[in-house]
């Protein structure tokens, strides 16, 4: 068990799988004998809207609520790029990682308004001021080449959170945590996991 608090936010748009990966991840945290808090805001998930979610686990002892406050995540994965902007109020340059799945999710009124999806390296340039580190892994696009759909992109990320040692999880507990939350599907999930940690790696 963790002596301090372990602060995670997860961040992306309705209809992407956050909810689930914070179960995952909760599920993980919780069979590594962590005290849990959390919460998850999820009323604009139909409208495809932002879904942000805290999951934070370590001792009883110093988790007195179960959300974060601003400035205090240690790491943040956002599951869409404009998500991880949205996010920032979350972020401390002295200690937040940011890890964010590059596949972008035009918003419905930008569609409507023809406006221009900023590039992965302009949405970069305004969160490297809140943040200690900045990665950008291509979750999606390798969960479609590799294993035929992007679902699997959520995976990918926990694999690359552990990989780059940012998420403080063991690899064999998120893969029984995976198994017991997700089992239709099992083998491409292990597969993307074990490619998320590699992916993880390279980040370092």
């Amino acid at each position: 068990m963790s002596k301090e608090v372990f602060d995670l936010m997860l961040t992306g748009v309705g209809g992407e799988g956050v909810l689930t990966t914070g179960v995952i991840i909760t599920k993980a945290a919780h069979d590594e004998g962590n005290f849990l808090g959390g919460v998850q805001l999820h009323g604009l998930s139909q409208r495809g809207g932002s879904i942000p979610t805290f999951v934070r686990f370590g001792s009883k002892e110093k988790i007195h609520s179960p959300g974060i406050m601003k400035t205090d995540a240690d790491l943040i994965l956002a599951l869409e790029p404009i998500e991880a902007v949205k996010a920032v109020e979350y972020a401390r340059k002295e200690k937040t990682t940011i890890l964010i799945n590059n596949y972008p999710y035009m918003p419905v009124y930008g569609n409507l308004q023809n406006v221009a999806y900023p590039t992965i390296q302009n949405i970069k340039k305004k969160i490297k001021p809140f943040a200690k580190e900045v990665g950008v892994i291509e979750a999606d696009k390798v969960a479609e080449e590799k294993l035929g759909n992007i679902v699997y992109g959520n995976t990918i990320m926990i694999g690359a959170a552990i990989g780059s040692k940012k998420l403080p999880i063991k690899k064999e507990t998120m893969k029984k945590a995976l198994k017991d939350v997700v089992p239709r599907g099992v083998e491409k999930n292990l597969k993307a996991f074990e490619l998320g940690l590699k992916m993880g790696k390279k980040l370092k």
